[in-house]
């Protein structure tokens, strides 16, 4: 049994998607948003989701994308993708007109060793229990992972 304690950040306010023309230009400037932001938090390896919606008058948000960097830092792996990925496209597609939001899930402890397999696995059980719009569903076997959230997780399920 694999057992997460992942701790969540304040959510990083990043900008509406249609304040490109086109999802190029979107994917090009949310690469270089990420690149320029000195957030301590980019520098961190573990989860990232990014979601939409507002924060005020009331926490109103939807989970949107998840995805783990295993051995690199959350800003590595965001610069790393190639391409214009089929999910960033999926968000300037779907949630264009709303504030997008980046939150980092650091570890806080784990049970097993670490290892690319045990986060991935954590990162497809936490896709099958927030149900991410732009996420493909995980064909992994995650029956055998447990995934608490702490800190700021709020869409996330605890």
């Amino acid at each position: 049994m694999i057992k997460a304690v992942i701790k969540w950040s304040q959510p990083i306010e990043i900008f509406k998607p249609k304040k490109y023309n086109t999802d190029e230009k979107f994917i090009e400037h949310f690469r270089k948003f990420i690149d320029q932001n000195d957030s301590p938090l980019l520098e961190k390896e573990g989860f990232y989701c990014l979601i939409s919606g507002s924060l005020k008058p009331e926490e109103r948000l939807s989970v949107v994308l998840i995805e783990e960097s295993f051995g690199e830092s959350i800003k590595q792996k965001i610069e790393r993708k190639k391409g214009h990925m089929r999910e960033l496209r999926c968000i300037y597609k779907n949630y264009g007109d709303e504030n997008l939001y980046l939150k980092v899930g650091v570890v806080e402890s784990l049970n097993v060793e670490d290892s690319e397999d045990v986060y991935k696995k954590i990162a497809c059980k936490l896709i099958s229990e927030n149900d991410p719009s732009c996420n493909e569903p995980c064909d992994i076997d995650i029956s055998d992972v447990q995934v608490i959230n702490e800190g700021d997780y709020k869409p996330l399920k605890k």
